[in-house]
């Protein structure tokens, strides 16, 4: 949803809408290879603008399908994010920090007078999704053996046999230096 600056009341606007379909694929590309589904988001947003200065308090609500980066089954990662941004007009001409600070993180510029709330929603859901995504803390993985799933049965594989190819290692030691 885009917002045009300019029509934003003296007293504030609020919005709520759901997105749902693959809206946040445009995004998806330009960010990397993460690829995962997110299931409508429910979101409420509150505008208020202060000369060219807008403050936009908005809260999500989905639920995200990823893969468990242990065992690779399908599991469901609910999100619930309340955030607040303060943007301001772009300058051309403004002399823009290479290195963010702390308080850089809720601040952000629009341009043309619109301000893309999707992308801000984007951004924020990516932030909940975890470096390496489980289905459980306590999630077993694929035997290095056989590739069986852990977490349903265990396997028939003897525990410490090591592959061959790796054999040499089992030997190999390490002197410690005085």
């Amino acid at each position: 949803m885009k917002i045009q600056v300019s029509l934003i009341p003296e007293e504030g606007q609020q919005v709520q809408y759901t997105l749902d379909g693959d809206w946040y694929r445009e995004y998806l590309h330009k960010g990397g290879g993460i690829d995962f589904r997110i299931q409508p988001a429910r979101i409420a947003a509150e505008i208020h603008k202060i000369l060219e200065t807008v403050t936009v308090d908005i809260s999500v609500e989905t639920v995200l399908d990823l893969d468990c980066g242990r065992c690779l089954e399908p599991f469901t990662l609910p999100v619930q994010s309340g955030f607040r941004y303060t943007l301001v007009a772009a300058r051309d001409d403004e002399d823009r920090k290479t290195e963010l600070a702390d308080e850089d993180i809720s601040f952000g510029y629009y341009q043309d007078d619109r301000i893309d709330l999707d992308a801000l929603i984007y951004e924020q859901i990516m932030l909940q999704v975890p470096i390496k995504p489980l289905c459980a803390e306590a999630c077993r993985g694929l035997c290095a053996q056989c590739g069986a799933n852990l977490n349903a049965a265990p396997c028939a594989c003897r525990p410490g046999t090591v592959d061959s190819r790796l054999e040499a290692l089992m030997k190999f030691k390490v002197k410690k230096q005085n």
